[in-house]
């Protein structure tokens, strides 16, 4: 799997959740059960807005060099397991999260796998010869040693 990849659907996953929270706050958060008072909703929609934010970002970043795609992996990589923890720790200690958090769970565990893959066990693609820099040619020596032509 190719960065690109990961970042289109990271993209997509980012967008899908961050429009859901911007248009449709009380809907997202009851189904996971957690309180609906008006600053809770305003402040999904704020958090819809990173999310969606995040998103166009990736979006926008999936053709760049890939040395950078891999440092912007590293990055995800981080994002996947503070989002993997944080959910666990609004599941068991704060109660946040009701019902439904394991969707969260599932999403940012399969995201964390697949960078940690991708950054640390995915075999290198060996080097093509075709793409392999030729070496100039020397250049032929003159017949006349050097001289000026008369």
């Amino acid at each position: 799997m190719s960065y690109q990849m990961m970042f289109i659907v990271n993209a997509v996953v980012l967008a899908l959740f961050g429009g859901a929270f911007m248009i449709m706050p009380e809907f997202v958060l009851t189904q996971f059960k957690s309180e609906t008072y008006v600053a809770t909703m305003y402040l999904a929609r704020f958090m819809g807005g990173s999310l969606a934010l995040g998103g166009l970002l990736l979006w926008f970043l999936q053709d760049i060099v890939a040395k950078k795609q891999k440092i912007i992996a590293f990055l995800l990589l981080a994002s996947s397991i503070g989002g993997f923890v944080l959910t666990l720790f609004g599941m068991t200690s704060i109660g946040v999260l009701r019902a439904n958090g394991w969707v969260l769970l599932v999403i940012f565990g399969l995201f964390s796998l697949i960078y940690a893959y991708m950054l640390f066990l995915q075999p290198k693609p060996a080097p093509s010869k075709a793409s392999a820099p030729r070496k100039p040619k020397p250049a032929a020596p003159a017949a006349n040693n050097g001289q000026q032509p008369q």
